[in-house]
């Protein structure tokens, strides 16, 4: 299994260093603030977890009225993705593109959707806490 293992990342890494387009970049500078211009608080009650995802949403999909109860990174793959927010002082609708990287607000309901007609892709990493949950439906 080692050798099958050990092999197979000789591969990938070999097609990474063959591929001119795969460049090192920044995804997303230091950030103090979230996508609503809220500071960014970590649970520290328990003992850090970090979680990650690739969220696919097809042509017309949603993601329904959702909430967040950690800080995540979110990063678009592919395609657009638009995000509605219920803030205190009513709607707020954020979209990202390819390439967008964002940190998503933490106790505010949003619902996701693609309203375009390819599928939108975004990587989403949660620094959560044990115990607690990280996403939150309505």
């Amino acid at each position: 299994m080692k050798k099958i293992t050990a092999l197979a990342l000789i591969v990938l890494f070999y097609g990474c260093a063959k591929n001119p387009s795969l460049t090192n970049q920044k995804l997303l500078a230091a950030q103090r603030l979230n996508v609503l211009e809220q500071p960014i608080i970590y649970p520290t009650q328990q003992p850090a977890e970090v979680t990650s995802a690739i969220r696919v949403l097809q042509p017309g999909e949603e993601t329904g009225w959702h909430k967040h109860m950690v800080p995540l990174h979110a990063y678009v793959m592919e395609g657009t993705a638009t995000i509605e927010f219920e803030t205190g002082g009513g709607m707020q609708t954020r979209t990202f593109s390819k390439g967008d990287p964002w940190v998503g607000a933490t106790d505010v309901w949003h619902n996701a959707s693609n309203k375009t007609d390819q599928p939108a892709v975004v990587f989403v990493v949660f620094m959560g806490a044990e115990g607690l949950e990280n996403t939150i439906s309505r």
